[in-house]
């Protein structure tokens, strides 16, 4: 087996590069392994746990890209590396939702090509109409680049994570008295008068706002919104810290009073995940104060009583079918959907997401129908029979899966081996799961999906087990919602409007199966 390591010297590129390029050279002819990382110490050290000894030895900083490669011949690399410059000099791996340059800015260079920019001040010099900066670099490094974005009085898409709280803190203080956004750290989603940043579906225009501190949250209710036929002004994401204690929702109050005085934006939206009960007391007090209808789902906690305008939903699906209906759209009120109950005797559920909080929102959903579902702390091995004896719901987005590996709405490797292990385990009797889409996300997720299903069936045999899904996105995303549901109908899996519906289903068919 052929290995190399080849490092770009100064050649930053954000994380959802860096996730895409790796994918395609995994799918590279002869080639076994690809990994594309920045050089950051940790970076270097996990390399070399990986077995690229040499890696540390390199020489690579953390602004340097390093691309670590095995293939069954030294060809087969040569092809690979030439590859990695061909994508780093614009040949496709940025896609609509990547930012570049050595502080985290690109600028258009005319004709579907991007320009690399070495500085921000060079950025905002070649455009100096531009009102955001996108910040993508490594978090020790991001809060200086944010600073300089706010000197030149420009709102900031932040997108690094890893980003020290004290540094978030002093950022979102500034931007307020400068009366410009701070979107992040950590913020993967938002959408900017029609434009995606991040991880973002395509949709409409139209009268709801959203504010979250949830990047899959907005992601889900502006898709659904787009199901109803109701558009989306502006999606404002915070960073997952805003609504804590220490941050104290100073991007969220911001947000929504931004979004309460866009004369086209008629109907708020607020989701996040875990707020502290004093900000989510002052969010309450600040939405009845905005003299616009609002609604709000917090992720993991039952909804409050609504009062006046202020409407709480118990679930994202609830939140855009409130919000569409206050817009002025015809909702119809769905009913309660039919169990799917496992084949066979009641056995183990598992549930395997992408998305951080529609895995949220399922454990919330068990609980709520009377049923215990463990979230593990670390990762689980893909054997068979799987880890435990209870139902999991496994977030395979966790830090502990993506260090050093591509996040699992771009490269579906370590979901669809699991998906294959549960598929194949003979305990389990049901099986859901999520497929975000969008900008940035894997191209094509649903075959992966229902292959990963089908490998695990012949592994299991004549025993039974059912899948539900669902699907976050839209027909104009570059993975065409409805192809992607189509494919995983006709693989056997039974598809629903939501993921809170998807999580019901499986919640009320695991109660119908314990009393048969």
């Amino acid at each position: 087996m052929a290995e190399r390591i080849v490092v770009h010297r100064g050649s930053y590129r954000d994380s959802a590069f860096l996730m895409r390029v790796t994918r395609e050279l995994k799918a590279s002819a002869g080639v076994a392994e690809a990994v594309v990382l920045m050089g950051t110490p940790m970076n270097l050290e996990l390399l070399g746990r990986a077995g690229f000894a040499t890696a540390a030895e390199s020489g690579a900083g953390p602004l340097d890209l390093v691309v670590a490669l095995r293939a069954d011949e030294a060809a087969a690399l040569d092809v690979a590396e030439a590859e990695v410059g061909r994508l780093l000099q614009g040949g496709g791996a940025n896609g609509d939702g990547a930012s570049g340059g050595a502080q985290g800015a690109a600028a258009s260079g005319g004709a579907g090509r991007s320009r690399r920019l070495r500085s921000l001040p060079e950025a905002t010099a070649l455009h100096p109409d531009a009102r955001l900066v996108s910040v993508s670099v490594p978090g020790e490094y991001a809060a200086f680049v944010a600073h300089r974005a706010l000197d030149a009085g420009r709102h900031v898409f932040l997108f690094s994570n890893n980003v020290d709280l004290d540094d978030e803190i002093a950022l979102k203080r500034r931007g307020r008295e400068a009366g410009l956004l701070v979107m992040g750290p950590d913020c993967g989603t938002a959408i900017i008068a029609g434009v995606g940043l991040g991880f973002a579906n395509r949709v409409p225009r139209g009268p709801v706002g959203i504010v979250g501190a949830s990047g899959t949250g907005i992601q889900e209710v502006s898709s659904l919104l787009a199901g109803m036929d109701v558009g989306v002004s502006h999606a404002i994401g915070t960073g997952s810290r805003d609504l804590s204690a220490e941050v104290g929702g100073v991007m969220t109050e911001m947000g929504l009073r931004l979004l309460a005085d866009d004369p086209a934006t008629t109907v708020l939206v607020l989701v996040a995940k875990h707020p502290a009960a004093d900000v989510a007391a002052t969010m309450h007090t600040v939405l009845r104060s905005l003299g616009k209808p609002a609604v709000v789902r917090y992720l993991g906690k039952p909804p409050r009583e609504s009062e006046g305008s202020v409407h709480y939903a118990a679930d994202l699906d609830e939140t855009a079918q409130r919000a569409a209906a206050l817009a002025g759209a015809r909702v119809e009120v769905e009913r309660q959907p039919e169990a799917t109950s496992p084949s066979g005797p009641t056995r183990r559920f598992i549930g395997l997401f992408g998305g951080g909080s529609l895995a949220a929102e399922a454990e919330v959903i068990f609980r709520h129908h009377g049923l215990g579902a463990t979230v593990p702390d670390h990762p689980l091995a893909a054997t068979v029979p799987l880890e435990g004896s209870g139902h999991l719901i496994v977030d395979t987005g966790e830090d502990f899966y993506t260090v050093g590996k591509p996040h699992p709405m771009v490269d579906q490797t370590v979901r669809c081996a699991l998906l294959e292990a549960a598929a194949a385990d003979p305990a389990v009797s049901l099986i859901l799961i999520d497929l975000v889409l969008g900008d940035g996300a894997h191209l094509d997720p649903a075959p992966e999906i229902v292959a990963a299903l089908a490998a695990g069936r012949t592994r299991r045999g004549n025993d039974k087990f059912a899948c539900v899904a669902s699907v976050c996105g839209t027909p104009r995303d570059p993975q065409d919602a409805r192809r992607q549901r189509a494919v995983l109908v006709e693989g056997g899996v039974m598809v629903m409007r939501s993921a809170a519906q998807a999580a019901r289903t499986c919640a009320l068919g695991l109660n119908a199966a314990s009393h048969t």
